[in-house]
């Protein structure tokens, strides 16, 4: 069996380094500005966790099942997100909306996936959860044309459709930014915008997608001779080069930089794929991060904005106690809904198996 459809603690590795950069810019106010780049992590390593989920699946049975798929996706996703949701109803009980914020279109954004259509100005504490929806978009439609088109395509046809994609995507994400530029694309209370819109941000998610392609045509495919510890930090230097001081309005990053932000977030978890057991990325502590990254991600915002009247202007001291006080309730949080909601709702996961019949062809 191809070693993509095996499980790999260096991807879980990896997910622990993307949230710890999304904490980084939200626990410094976005002085750590390029924080925001463990976001395109996450979009690059779920496309390609999911595209190879999903070729996994056709390899073994011919067909991908999108009930068991779908139902699998809610069972992952849903509870967390749900308890963000009682939280912040909790939470703005207490504490008055301010400028555009609207409780009921906050909670109806967030509970059906269009957080990322509305305009921030609306959005107050779960602004956050604008990724997630951009993934759950993703991942309406990605089986349905992995199965239906690109699985029925040669490996070579399918990666050029794939590239031709995402050069498409490219070309739209800086015609809307230089739009915006002009004139902002608001409309009432939705807006699209180059950094949150979908159609501008699938292109790293599918580059994942793509990733997955090739090198379950080739599992020897990217082979460096190279010490693998020293490979992972040549990659990684650039990238905490970048998360210390690339701004997220860098005009060089908004009008194609941010292909070679997702290049690096491919050539990082092109490593992991071929290094599963790599000391680094499997050390124990981002091993516990990345197992509940999205836990941290989910509630962190939500409690570190709970937690800002416990600061006071203009004292350090304050500053990193309260820093420190936010990050650990927030991971506190996200071990107990690990344990409690998580661990358990995903043990159901195994009763939505395809039930087809298994094809004789090995991975």
């Amino acid at each position: 069996m191809s070693q993509i459809f095996k499980y790999n603690p260096s991807l879980d590795g990896l997910r622990g380094i993307a949230v710890i950069c999304v904490l980084l810019v939200h626990a410094s106010y976005g002085k750590i500005s390029g924080g925001f780049l463990g976001v395109d992590l996450f979009f690059v390593l779920s496309g390609y966790l999911i595209t190879a989920i999903l070729l996994k699946e056709f390899t073994l049975y011919g067909n991908i099942s999108y009930f068991n798929f779908y139902i699998k996706r809610f069972l992952r996703l849903l509870p967390p997100l749900a308890v963000c949701i009682i939280l912040y109803l909790i939470y703005q009980s207490y504490i008055s909306p301010t400028g555009n914020e609207s409780p009921l279109l906050i909670v109806f954004s967030s509970l059906f996936y269009f957080v990322n259509f509305v305009h921030e100005s609306y959005l107050g504490p779960l602004v956050h959860l604008w990724s997630l929806s951009v993934e759950e978009h993703f991942y309406l439609f990605w089986p349905i044309l992995m199965a239906g088109l690109i699985f029925k395509l040669p490996k070579r046809k399918q990666m050029i459709f794939i590239f031709f994609f995402i050069a498409i995507i490219t070309v739209f994400r800086i015609w809307v930014y230089y739009t915006n530029s002009i004139e902002p694309m608001h409309f009432g209370i939705f807006s699209i915008d180059s950094y949150r819109f979908t159609f501008c941000r699938i292109d790293a998610i599918m580059l994942g997608g793509l990733a997955a392609i090739g090198l379950s045509e080739d599992p020897n495919s990217f082979n460096l001779k190279i010490q693998p510890n020293l490979g992972l930090i040549l990659l990684l230097a650039p990238l905490g080069f970048l998360v210390l001081f690339l701004d997220v309005d860098n005009l060089v990053w908004r009008y194609g930089g941010f292909i070679g932000t997702n290049l690096l977030a491919l050539a990082i978890i092109i490593f992991a794929v071929k290094n599963p057991k790599n000391r680094i990325l499997g050390n124990s502590i981002l091993l516990w991060f990345g197992q509940r990254s999205y836990g941290i991600y989910v509630y962190h915002y939500l409690i570190f904005l709970a937690m800002e009247p416990l600061r006071v202007s203009g004292s350090v001291s304050n500053l990193i106690i309260v820093t420190t006080l936010r990050v650990v309730v927030s991971l506190l949080f996200a071990e107990i809904s690990y344990r409690i909601i998580e661990k358990p709702i995903l043990k159901l996961k195994s009763k939505f198996q395809n039930k087809g019949i298994k094809k004789t062809a090995q991975l």
